[in-house]
C-alpha cells in the first residue's frame, strides 16, 4: 500500500509540476516572497512582480493580519483563489480621483510568433468597492510599460496596444464580490513579447463602470473605486484553440447537462434494494431543484415505501468535482457548502409531502468523495450529482 501511496504521489506532483513548467509566468499566485510584507504598495516584494508607475500595487497574504491580511483586509474579505497570497489593484476611481495601479512581471521566455497561447487570470471585486468594470485586462509587450509618476496607463486607438490585451469575454462587467471569476482568451503572438502588465489601459469614456449597493454584512464607507484582487496567472502555448477552455458563465448554464437514465420500466419483480438502485435522481448544475423528468422516480419510491411499512432509507446526496472545486472557490457560499444536503433534503420533503413519515427518512450529504463514474466529461459529472437512496432497516 506504502507504494501505492508513493506512486500516486508522485503522478499528482508531477503533473501539478508540468503545469507550472508550462506556463510562462513565473510566481503565478505570488506565493514566492523576497523581504518583509508590512503594508499595502508592497507588490515588489513578490519575486518577479512589480508596478509599472510610481504607484505601487498591492500584496495580501494569509501569513497576516490587518491592512495585508487574506481573507480578511483593507478593502474587505477574499480567499486566495490559489495558495494563500493575492495582488490588488485600482482599475478604476470616480472621476479619476485616484490614480490606477498595475502588475507587471517578465515572462519566463519570450512568445514566439503567429502561436496560439491560452491567457487566464482570476479577480474579485473588493467588497467595498463601490464600481464594477469591464475593462480589466492582461497587456503583452515586448518592452516594459513604464510611467515614472502616479498616474494611468492609457493607450491611445491609434497606438494598436489593444490588439495586444485580452479582457473579459463579450465586454462583461466582473462584479462578483466573494467570489473569483475568470478572464480568459487565446493571444496570437506577434513574436517577442516578453513582458505582462494587467490593469485598465482604456480611458473613462471607454471603461463602462457600474455603481454597486453596499454590502450590507461590511461597516464603513465604500471606496469610490474598482478594487480588484488578482490571483493565479497563466500564459500556456496551446496547439489548438479548443485545449484553451474559456466559457462565458452565462453559456454553462444554458448548456448544463442533467443526466438522462434509462427508463426504468417494470421493478415489480425486483427487490427493493433493486428497485431503489434503479430510482435515482439527478441534477442540474449547481441545482437541488427536482427536475421534472425523476418525478415518475420518486413516485415509485413513495410506492415501494408504502408496500413496505417498516422500511428506512437514508437519502444521499451527492455532487461533482467541479462543484467541489467551486466550494474551494467560493468557501463561505452556503448554498455550494450544503449542496449535497440540500439535494437529499428536497428529495425528502417530496417523499414527505406524498404521506411518507419524515421520521423513516434521513438525508446525508454525501459530498463528491463517492462518484458514480470517475471521468471529467459533461456526462461523467452529470452522473455523480444525483440522490441515492440506501435501506437502513
Amino acid at each position: 500500500m506504502k507504494t501505492v501511496f508513493s506512486i500516486i504521489v508522485i503522478l499528482i506532483f508531477s503533473n501539478i509540476l508540468g503545469q507550472d513548467q508550462n506556463n510562462l509566468v513565473g510566481n503565478p499566485s505570488f506565493e514566492s516572497i523576497d523581504g518583509k510584507l508590512k503594508k499595502l504598495t508592497q507588490i515588489n516584494i513578490a519575486k518577479g512582480w512589480y508596478s509599472p508607475t510610481a504607484l505601487r500595487a498591492d500584496l495580501f497574504s494569509k501569513d497576516k493580519e490587518g491592512d495585508i491580511g487574506v481573507p480578511d483586509n483593507f478593502y474587505g474579505k477574499e480567499h486566495a483563489k490559489d495558495g494563500e497570497n493575492y495582488a490588488g489593484i485600482v482599475a478604476y476611481s470616480y472621476n479619476n480621483n485616484k490614480p490606477r495601479t498595475y502588475l507587471q512581471s517578465k515572462l519566463t521566455k519570450s512568445l514566439a510568433g503567429g502561436v496560439d497561447y491560452c491567457v487566464k487570470f482570476n479577480v474579485s471585486l473588493s467588497d467595498l468597492s463601490k464600481y464594477a468594470i469591464d475593462k480589466i485586462g492582461i497587456h503583452f509587450g515586448s518592452d516594459a510599460v513604464s510611467l515614472d509618476r502616479k498616474g494611468d496607463i492609457i493607450f491611445s486607438d491609434k497606438s494598436g496596444e489593444f490588439e495586444h490585451i485580452i479582457t473579459p469575454m463579450g465586454g462583461k462587467v466582473l462584479s462578483a464580490r466573494y467570489n473569483w471569476e475568470t478572464v480568459c482568451g487565446i493571444y496570437k503572438a506577434d513574436g517577442k513579447e516578453k513582458y505582462i502588465t494587467i490593469g485598465n489601459f482604456y480611458n473613462g469614456k471607454d471603461t463602462k463602470a457600474e455603481k454597486l449597493k453596499k454590502l450590507e454584512n461590511f461597516s464603513g464607507a465604500q471606496f469610490p473605486e474598482a478594487y480588484y484582487y488578482i490571483d493565479q496567472i497563466e500564459v500556456v502555448l496551446v496547439n489548438d484553440e479548443t485545449e484553451c477552455d474559456c466559457v462565458d458563465d452565462s453559456k454553462v448554464k444554458k448548456e448544463a447537462v442533467v443526466y438522462s437514465s434509462m427508463e426504468v420500466g417494470d421493478i415489480s419483480d425486483l427487490t427493493n434494494e433493486q428497485k431503489l438502485e434503479r430510482l435515482k435522481v439527478y441534477f442540474d448544475i449547481e441545482s437541488s431543484s427536482i427536475e421534472d423528468s425523476y418525478v415518475s422516480n420518486l413516485e415509485k419510491v413513495v410506492q415501494v415505501l408504502k408496500e413496505n411499512s417498516t422500511l428506512k432509507l437514508q437519502i444521499n446526496g451527492h455532487t461533482d468535482k467541479s462543484e467541489k472545486e467551486a466550494i474551494n472557490s467560493d468557501p463561505e457560499n452556503e448554498k455550494l457548502i450544503n449542496l449535497g444536503n440540500y439535494r437529499a433534503i428536497n428529495v425528502r420533503n417530496y417523499l414527505v409531502k406524498k404521506g411518507i413519515n419524515s421520521s423513516r427518512l434521513t438525508p446525508l450529504d454525501a459530498g463528491a468523495e463517492n462518484p458514480a463514474s470517475p471521468g471529467l466529461s459533461r456526462l461523467s459529472l452529470a452522473k455523480n450529482r444525483r440522490v441515492e437512496f440506501i435501506i437502513t432497516k
